[in-house]
């Protein structure tokens, strides 16, 4: 796509948004008033929880996954110091229309200047530049849409172009990246399938985020960790967001993934012998429901602070969720947030061990559980409760702030798993 036709592009999403006649992303899902917010900072295994911001600020987490510390400090400040008028005056990223100050502008204007950037080396033959540039284009188009609402108009748009900057990016890995289709229910499920080689079938990986992430999120996990092992990825969005929105989050939280594992037999590339998944919070539930469901075909599953059970089944653990947690439960099951008990019902179907699987029987498929001693959505004892729940499992808990300093143990320990298990 030439320069010209990307700009138009742009400015045709963005133009089709009247400034002052959309839903600012805090007033989504929530039908009441503004979702209270503990006076504390809370520490998540992956972020920091304020009562000045509605998002969860995973700042580390963005950095690691490429973005520049400075560009985000940048960012951060223009959007709290903007003097725009807020949906809720005490959250500063609550800035409404697409306006200097709002969320979805500034980090959409940080992506467009990449972008270009992109586009110039490209021209110019730098094909290295071009692919950092439109990896980091769609990294910071991917926060812009953070956390990813159904219904957040300005986040669907900068979503678009998220895709289209990793799409682009794609095309200058060592293999060009390749988007899978698989037919399900008359639709697709859609993944972006990243290959160490395609000489021969390589083991894959199926990785899935949070119910805030989107199947962007895991370039570097795969250059860093799977691709030097000689590991392919799939990645993959949960019931309810990115590509795989108009499913609902359900109980059978794991049919999307059951039904590409079951496709993926079929793939040239992939070696169906040697299929795993790696999942974050609600993608690691997912992960175990699909170990017990698919024993023969999983060879190993590694999740990282899933919710398991306590979170959905204790009121007092589910109502510490932050503002923008409650948001996105509530998106992803078409519910009001403002309907807080209503929610916490609905979600405690999620917990597996009420579904009679982990805690309750075992499953064969090695599982390594990770998360950290002092997180309230998945705690120590759900993590070792996960690992215990295979007869291979293996807990690792962290007990350290911030997450940054533990990034480095929980690749180490994910590569070592795989490694082992797909035996490599």
């Amino acid at each position: 796509m030439s320069a010209p036709s990307e700009k138009n592009l742009s400015e045709t999403l963005f133009n089709k948004v009247q400034p002052h006649k959309i839903r600012e992303t805090s007033t989504i899902s929530n039908s009441g008033a503004p979702f209270p917010c503990e006076p504390q900072e809370q520490y998540l295994i992956d972020g920091l929880c304020t009562a000045s911001w509605f998002r969860i600020l995973r700042r580390a987490f963005w950095i690691w996954q490429g973005a520049n510390p400075i560009e985000v400090e940048e960012i951060l400040a223009r959007i709290a110091t903007s003097d725009g008028e807020r949906s809720n005056p005490r959250q500063l990223d609550t800035v409404q229309g697409f306006v200097p100050g709002n969320w979805s502008y500034e980090w959409s204007q940080l992506a467009g200047e990449h972008n270009r950037k992109a586009k110039e080396a490209e021209e110019a033959g730098q094909q290295r530049t071009a692919r950092k540039e439109y990896f980091l284009a769609a990294r910071y188009y991917s926060i812009a849409s953070y956390p990813f609402l159904k219904g957040d108009e300005l986040a669907e748009q900068a979503q678009v172009q998220a895709n289209l900057a990793y799409r682009d990016g794609g095309r200058f890995l060592p293999v060009p990246l390749k988007e899978l289709r698989v037919p399900f229910r008359g639709k697709e499920i859609k993944g972006y399938l990243h290959l160490p080689n395609d000489d021969h079938p390589v083991p894959l990986v199926m990785v899935t985020g949070a119910i805030d992430s989107s199947q962007l999120d895991f370039i570097r996990l795969f250059e860093k960790v799977l691709a030097p092992l000689g590991i392919g990825m799939l990645s993959l969005d949960l019931p309810g967001c990115g590509y795989s929105s108009h499913w609902p989050l359900v109980q059978d939280s794991s049919r999307l993934h059951q039904a590409v594992l079951q496709y993926l037999k079929d793939v040239p590339w992939v070696d169906d012998q040697r299929i795993g998944m790696i999942g974050f919070r609600l993608g690691g539930n997912v992960a175990v429901r699909l170990s017990y469901l698919e024993q023969l075909r999983l060879k190993a599953v590694v999740c990282i602070g899933p919710g398991m059970h306590n979170y959905f089944t204790d009121p007092t653990q589910f109502a510490l969720s932050p503002p923008m947690m409650r948001a996105c439960l509530a998106n992803r099951l078409n519910m009001d947030a403002a309907d807080w008990d209503g929610l916490q019902k609905s979600c405690q179907v999620f917990s597996l061990k009420r579904q009679g699987l982990a805690g309750v029987s075992k499953t064969r498929v090695p599982i390594l559980s990770i998360g950290h001693r002092r997180d309230f959505i998945c705690p120590e004892s759900d993590i070792r409760m996960l690992a215990s729940s295979s007869l291979n499992g293996k807990a690792v808990v962290l007990d350290k702030e911030p997450v940054k300093e533990q990034m480095n143990r929980m690749l180490s320990e994910i590569g070592e798993w795989l490694r082992l298990h797909f035996n490599l």
